[in-house]
């Protein structure tokens, strides 16, 4: 158990050192020796948590999707209107990519571009936050907050698009937002979900 627990400890330790390096002087600059270095562990080690740094990158994104995941289920519980858990969920994943700072978010969108294997993976966690989104679209229509013959598909799948979509503007032209990234989202989404909300 003592050892289980050592094992989680030190593979947290070389994620947040290898975040934490990559957000200060790049991904592309840090190396495998400085973040074994920086946390005290010999080399090797790292391969014993991770097959690359492009995991440890994937690993991040397995945690937002978790957190995503758990904040629908109990958003789903809520009684506040469900454009208000809609708005509530993406401001989430906004703050763990403003923590990222654009430079790092700049690095996961290109690795995901040139990593066939790192995209697939993206993939497949953009797709399951869809669903999430989508579940919540269905449960404001159940309760009658929005139109019925829309298709909760077509709106999670727009709705995830112009996330990411400002995300990519955001970490690439950092200081041409006149607002903040959290409010260009929620201005989005606004615009976004007065289009099925019944009137």
């Amino acid at each position: 158990m003592k050892r289980t627990i050592q094992k989680e400890q030190t593979k947290q330790k070389l994620q947040q050192v290898a975040i934490r390096l990559f957000q200060q002087q790049g991904y592309q600059k840090t190396t495998v020796s400085q973040i074994t270095d920086e946390a005290g562990v010999a080399k090797g080690t790292f391969f014993n948590y991770f097959k690359s740094k492009e995991e440890v990158l994937h690993t991040l994104g397995e945690k937002q999707l978790l957190l995503f995941e758990q904040h629908t289920k109990e958003l789903l519980q809520s009684e506040q209107p469900i454009t208000s858990s809609i708005h509530q969920l993406f401001q989430l994943l906004v703050r763990s990519y403003e923590e990222a700072n654009p430079q790092l978010v700049r690095s996961l969108f290109h690795i995901s571009i040139t990593n066939e294997t790192f995209h697939r993976s993206e993939v497949l966690q953009i797709e399951q936050m869809k669903h999430s989104v989508i579940l919540l679209i269905d449960e404001g229509k159940r309760r009658g907050e929005f139109k019925e013959n829309i298709s909760s598909e077509e709106v999670g799948s727009s709705a995830i698009l112009h996330f990411y979509g400002i995300l990519l503007y955001w970490c690439t032209n950092p200081h041409q937002l006149d607002i903040s990234l959290q409010q260009k989202i929620s201005h989005s989404l606004s615009i976004l979900l007065s289009g099925i909300q019944h009137s």
